[in-house]
């Protein structure tokens, strides 16, 4: 098999697929955070629903962080592709496991992921380059 890209970690599959599962990870490392602390403290619903938020988009953040650093170009459209897509996903597990469909909760949780994932992109680009 011949590889056109030169190596893998330029090719397109790496450039999306190393973030995604870093932003994943910095998702469940929030979670598991935040767990921790909600062991330790009686917290209420709003607070729990809150914290799963914040991990959220904490992880979109960082994972249109490291597509936009990568890319180098178009950040807030690639991080605000980036949340749309997260919204998506978010939005089909929603409907399969609970059946129903919440407006105010898509357009809060569509609104903080494009934000945060658009805040994302446009710090990725902006950052420096490590030059070894």
């Amino acid at each position: 098999m011949y590889r056109t890209s030169g190596n893998f970690r330029n090719s397109k599959i790496f450039v999306v697929a190393a973030p995604l599962l870093w932003g994943t990870a910095a998702t469940l490392l929030c979670l598991v955070v935040f767990s921790i602390v909600m062991t330790k403290a009686d917290a209420p619903d709003g607070i729990i629903s809150a914290m799963a938020s914040i991990s959220l988009c904490v992880g979109s953040y960082f994972a249109s962080f490291l597509i936009s650093k990568k890319r180098r170009k178009n950040g807030l459209f690639t991080g605000i592709l980036f949340g749309a897509a997260v919204f998506g996903l978010l939005f089909i597990i929603n409907i399969v496991f609970l059946g129903d469909f919440n407006a105010g909760f898509a357009l809060s949780k569509l609104a903080m992921l494009v934000t945060c994932s658009g805040i994302g992109g446009i710090v990725g680009v902006n950052s420096k380059i490590k030059r070894y």
